[in-house]
């Protein structure tokens, strides 16, 4: 059986990251399907044999749904996972005190749920026999970032650095990268 590749936020990445997917025999793309329907019209051609998955993590449904397919689809050889908070750039710029309060609050607890339940998600389900493993793409955390933002980033950074080394004596690999 081939391994499944995953594609999570794929309303956060860039074309490049999920023109990417083409190139797997078993492309799963989940997110929020309506963020990225330009995308997903402009590379229909070259993606006509990946399951798409609309699902909105930052919801409970929608990271049961997440988790439910990742069980269902081992398998799995890679995860690249993308979260609106960190990784999206129109979310990137801009002043946390010119929002409510709730809507901050709401957006942080939502990228660190989301951060957490793939990443356990993924953990259980990877198989380190085939050397798998989980990139979270974020945009770079640059000085025009809001509080919010940059603040995210360093969770980020620290919690991917400290699971990393647990996830290698597993035998699985934890990484990020970072783009512009």
């Amino acid at each position: 059986m081939t391994a499944s590749h995953f594609w999570i936020g794929v309303e956060c990445m860039p074309a490049s990251v999920v023109q990417d997917a083409a190139s797997h025999p078993r492309p799963i793309l989940c997110g929020n399907l309506a963020d990225a329907a330009d995308m997903r019209s402009a590379l229909a051609n070259s993606l006509e044999q990946a399951e798409w998955h609309d699902l909105v993590l930052a919801s409970p449904i929608g990271q049961g749904y997440v988790l439910d397919l990742l069980r269902q689809r081992g398998p799995i050889e890679h995860i690249v996972l993308a979260l609106p908070a960190i990784s999206c750039a129109s979310l990137k710029s801009g002043d946390d005190t010119l929002r409510p309060l709730d809507d901050v609050l709401s957006e942080t607890r939502h990228a660190i749920e989301g951060l957490i339940t793939v990443l356990r998600g993924a953990e259980s389900t990877l198989d380190a026999s085939i050397g798998a493993g989980l990139t979270l793409l974020r945009v770079d955390t640059a000085e025009g970032s809001s509080p919010v933002a940059r603040a995210l980033g360093a969770f980020v950074d620290e919690w991917i650095a400290n699971e990393a080394a647990r996830w290698a004596t597993l035998g699985l690999s934890l990484s990020q990268m970072s783009r512009k």
